[in-house]
């Protein structure tokens, strides 16, 4: 889970009597840790997590862990005794509940009030619950964010028993293949859109994945939602659809997105978005008091739209959250034009994804076509490509990420070209640099 750098070799100095806290054991928050080390700070560090657990590597919670690949050592970013190492103190279990800028004062459950010097605030998200409908606070209804959410999963889930995943989101979908090819349950999947995904890769691709699901034997129950959740006990046994149809549950697993976990800042005096309470940063992570400074999934940038942008993406946290560092360093270090990148793997077809394109006016297909399961397909607005997304050509998508990185004109008669050769476009015109 590491991008390749240089090993943070830094320890704390007594003598050094600043304090740097960070907010959230995800992404964004190991990577400042790791970087002020690796930057020379020597003051105090501590990361404050909610999580019982050191930091672990949450995109392979709803992949390779949760179907029993991977086994839970792999799943640590890094060693117990790495922070012990590196004077990185642990705060887990351990919910912030209310900051003071004035008094820059963090109070916590089970802690006593936190001073600090500089602050980073990298909370992460929390999934949306069923909320409204009758039943949803039954038992055996879970959710998938943290190392303990899969745990509890996995508990549930034994072979031959039934569950109903709601939202063929990307943790919906990975879910429903980690559970049916991994622990041999029986997986129907409820969702209100005609076909899985087509609002982020289109029909073609989103069949691409129902039909691979299909052939391994899950359902899917689509243009539909749950309107009750029915059980005995206080345990859920059946989902019942707004079709009509009802669903017997031994389980039920929601995937319908997340929400910015930043309530602990309500009444904080940050400038906080008004729609998701994102916090607002500028190109440099700081939040509307210096001091402070918010990456990962709750920091929402201007990027000259009205609305500004918020990216839930992994590697897009791990990389504000070094920039961060630097800032908290007393840096000006901007946030770089970011190429989001993130992959699915269901049925061990794995799927990579560069760019962003929350609308397209066509899609181009190159070396393949989804039902063959190996393809890149541009998403193009204006002439111009957003996004791509392909199985199979690996080398061919990194390239891309060097186009987009550094918005290179590829033309539309290039994304059609079966003889393009996209890896040597991006070298001989990308800038030599990581992307």
């Amino acid at each position: 889970p590491h991008d390749n750098q240089t090993e943070p070799q830094g320890t704390a100095d007594p003598t050094d009597a600043r304090h740097f806290v960070i907010v959230g054991g995800g992404a964004a928050g190991s990577a400042a840790a790791e970087e002020l080390r690796r930057a020379g700070f020597t003051g105090r560090i501590t990361i404050v997590s909610a999580a019982p657990n050191a930091p672990v590597d949450r995109p392979n919670l709803s992949k390779d862990y949760l179907d029993g690949h991977a086994k839970p050592e792999w799943i640590p970013l890094r060693g117990t005794d790495w922070y012990a190492g590196h004077d990185v103190e642990l705060v887990l279990d351990t919910a912030i509940t209310r900051l003071d800028v004035d008094e820059h004062l963090l109070y916590a459950t089970r802690q006593a009030p936190l001073h600090y010097d500089k602050l980073l605030v990298a909370t992460g998200a929390i999934p949306r619950r069923l909320e409204g409908i009758p039943g949803a606070d039954l038992n055996g209804i879970l959710t998938l964010r943290t190392l303990d959410d899969a745990d509890r999963i996995i508990q549930a889930a034994t072979a031959g028993q039934r569950a109903v995943v709601v939202g063929a989101s990307f943790i919906g979908m990975e879910v429903a293949a980690s559970l049916a090819g991994g622990r041999e349950v029986n997986v129907t999947v409820v969702a209100p859109e005609e076909v899985p995904f087509s609002r982020v890769l289109g029909d073609d691709v989103g069949r691409m994945f129902q039909q691979l699901h299909e052939q391994h034997g899950v359902r899917f129950c689509l243009s539909d939602g749950v309107v009750g959740l029915r059980g005995q006990d206080g345990r859920v046994q059946q989902v019942d659809l707004k079709s009509g149809e009802s669903l017997d549950a031994d389980l039920v697993v929601v995937g319908v997105g997340v929400v910015p976990a930043t309530d602990f800042l309500r009444d904080s005096g940050l400038s906080l978005n008004e729609h998701d309470h994102s916090v607002q940063v500028d190109r440099q992570l700081r939040t509307s008091h210096p001091d402070i400074y918010a990456a990962g999934d709750i920091a929402r940038w201007d990027d000259g739209s009205d609305k500004g942008v918020r990216i839930e993406h992994w590697r897009v946290a791990q990389q504000q959250g070094i920039v961060a560092a630097h800032n908290m360093l007393g840096e000006n270090q901007s946030i770089k034009p970011h190429v989001p990148f993130f992959w699915t793997t269901q049925w061990k077809l794995r799927l990579n994804y560069v760019g962003h394109a929350s609308a397209w006016d066509d899609i181009l297909y190159w070396g393949g076509r989804p039902e063959q399961r190996k393809f890149i397909a541009f998403y193009v607005k204006d002439g111009r490509l957003h996004a791509a997304a392909g199985c199979g050509y690996d080398a061919e998508l990194d390239a891309v990420e060097f186009i987009l990185r550094d918005q290179l004109p590829l033309s539309v008669d290039q994304m059609r070209d079966p003889g393009f050769d996209f890896i040597a476009f991006a070298r001989d015109n990308a800038e030599p640099t990581l992307p």
